[in-house]
């Protein structure tokens, strides 16, 4: 492999190998041509050679021998420095290629909707980050419709969001990767609600929620459109899935939330889940990607990773199933 093959004006030939570089710093290191070819499992004589070529190359002597031990010259000195450098750059990017061959290094973009992104996909992030340190992943979380429009343009290169849209693009594919609860939820001293509601009850309850025409706000209502309930009373829209579970929390009314973003505040007693008799409700868990997108390994690695984790930890349970 030539480094260049050009020459400088001052007489130094760049027509240098890698080969012949490593050569040379085998016998400055080792102590000696008989040493570096023995390390090599080649003859003095190949060694010899590629001393030769090299001090041809650099018009400049190199070694001389002090007794029984070889030593640099001033210019051997300088050649030294420079073929060790050039020697672990080489390594350096021969890593960086393989690391980008296997999935160890480069960029992804990944884009999401609120709940996915702020409650799902971090800590399936955070793994697949430990064991892949020099890899860089950026997370833009924001709405569905905002995920898709990312990824259709390219700024993102996959999206994971909460939708029942059947996008029908020729430049976008979905792929259904689970379905997740979606839980009714109260405050533990909210005595408006039981533990237990019908879903004629449902209708009588006064609801904190997202923004009218939201992707979220969407979901919920084709959720409960599912299973008959169509009108409902909102006594606080708000923007975001923290700012819902505050309010929920302070008895404004009850919310319901994707189980994932509620998990902690179940468990630590800040809210309580509702139970609906005879139903049980669920939103999609989409992947989107655009057609004509070449993934990167670590990209294609990535996406794998994150379709295994999220149907492994999020898929709502079969109901009914023993």
């Amino acid at each position: 492999m030539a480094i260049d093959s050009t020459h400088t004006g001052s007489g130094f030939d760049n027509r240098i190998s890698l080969q012949k570089l490593e050569v040379f710093c085998l016998v400055v290191e080792l102590g000696g041509i008989g040493r570096a070819a023995e390390h090599l499992n080649v003859s003095q004589p190949v060694v010899t050679a590629h001393m030769r070529t090299l001090q041809e190359r650099v018009h400049a002597k190199l070694l001389f021998r002090d007794g029984q031990q070889m030593r640099l010259t001033e210019m051997g000195d300088a050649v030294y420095a420079w073929a060790k450098e050039m020697l672990a750059r080489s390594r350096a990017i021969s890593r960086q290629i393989q690391g980008m061959a296997d999935g160890a290094v480069g960029n992804v973009v990944v884009a999401s909707s609120m709940t996915v992104g702020s409650y799902m996909l971090p800590p399936i992030l955070s793994d697949f980050m430990r064991e892949r340190p020099r890899a860089s992943i950026t997370l833009e979380v924001s709405d569905a419709e905002d995920a898709i429009n990312a990824t259709e343009l390219g700024d993102a290169d996959f999206a994971v969001i909460s939708s029942r849209a059947d996008l029908g693009h020729l430049m976008l594919e979905t792929e259904h990767l689970c379905d997740h609860e979606l839980l009714l939820v109260a405050s533990p001293n909210d005595s408006h609600v039981g533990d237990v509601v019908t879903v004629d009850d449902l209708a009588r309850l006064r609801y904190v929620d997202s923004l009218r025409g939201r992707p979220r706000r969407r979901l919920v209502d084709e959720a409960l459109d599912g299973i008959g309930v169509h009108e409902r009373q909102i006594a606080i829209q708000l923007g975001h899935p923290e700012a819902l579970k505050i309010a929920t929390a302070r008895g404004v009314g009850v919310c319901l939330m994707l189980a994932a973003s509620v998990r902690s505040e179940l468990e630590a007693g800040v809210l309580r889940q509702v139970e609906i008799e005879d139903a049980h409700l669920a939103v999609p868990i989409q992947l989107v990607r655009r057609t004509d997108k070449g993934m990167s390994a670590l990209q294609d690695v990535l996406l794998a990773t994150v379709r295994e984790a999220v149907r492994e930890r999020f898929a709502a349970p079969v109901w009914g199933a023993a």
